[in-house]
């Protein structure tokens, strides 16, 4: 909580550009961290109630909105990794603009070779990058949304989870712990609710995952949003026949434009 209040003090937007950059982009967070999520929006209460950006088709929101992590907000998978991501990679946090703010925008594995198949040489386990470094980072679009769900006041009420069935759950913590979305803020403070892995009451099927947030959170299925890739499974198709959860497919990453239209399904089954 601590470390929350330094990186809020290093967030002192004025209200007058938090404004102009909630409408110039959109206009159209285990745990002790939902105490977090909420300390963190509340120092843009006063901004929300002077916000263009809140039009008549922005007031319906989602109670929650659920995201997966390999494939949807983060690349590679976790599975690719030939260890734990720990290393913490610098970059600018706003991926639509190299000058802004430097933080935390990736976790890189330690470089550890192993020996290839045929015992003659080595590689560098599953996955790497052009660098031949194994890096998770976040896609454009997600990191956006992210950013998006961080600054603008209208979302303040909004809970973030996510559901994941990685076959490495520390390697996701680890990941969600190390990653900024704004100066000082990191993944795990924005999410309120984890189910991450397919273990004990978890299984591949995100069924499990969303039945234990709606214990957790006691918010109703159908007031929640649901982004997938769906690349292993239509997990979207599965929980909106289950449960009545709204679901949108990100099979290529997380788009701010998918963003959009999830949110606009939610409002249509809504109405």
């Amino acid at each position: 909580m601590a470390a929350t209040s330094r990186a809020l003090q290093r967030l002192s937007f004025s209200t007058a550009a938090l404004l102009v950059g909630c409408c110039s982009s959109f206009c159209g967070g285990s745990k002790q961290a939902s105490e977090t999520h909420s300390s963190f929006n509340m120092g843009f209460s006063a901004a929300a109630s002077a916000s263009s950006c809140n039009s008549n088709n922005d007031v319906l929101l989602p109670s929650m909105i659920v995201f997966d992590l390999d494939d949807c907000l983060w690349t590679p998978e976790m599975h690719e990794l030939s260890g734990m991501p720990s290393i913490p990679v610098e970059g600018p946090l706003d991926p639509s603009d190299n000058n802004s703010e430097l933080g935390t925008v990736g976790m890189k594995v330690p470089s550890r070779r192993r020996r290839g198949n045929n015992n003659k040489g080595f590689d560098w386990g599953g996955y790497a990058n052009d660098d031949g470094e194994e890096v998770v980072e976040l896609y454009p679009g997600a990191r956006l949304v992210l950013r998006e769900l961080a600054t603008n006041p209208k979302y303040a009420a909004v809970k973030i989870a996510v559901a994941s069935s990685s076959l490495e759950p520390s390697y996701s913590r680890a990941c969600i712990n190390g990653i900024e979305i704004v100066d000082g803020v990191t993944m795990e403070d924005m999410i309120s609710y984890s189910q991450i892995g397919r273990e004990g009451q978890l299984t591949s099927r995100k069924t499990s995952h969303f039945k234990l947030l709606q214990a957790q959170s006691g918010i109703p299925y159908d007031e929640m949003l649901f982004f997938d890739d769906c690349n292993w499974g239509d997990h979207v198709g599965d929980l909106q026949d289950a449960f009545g959860v709204t679901g949108i497919r990100t099979p290529q990453g997380l788009q701010v434009a998918e963003f959009h239209d999830g949110l606009e399904k939610y409002r249509s089954r809504r109405k």
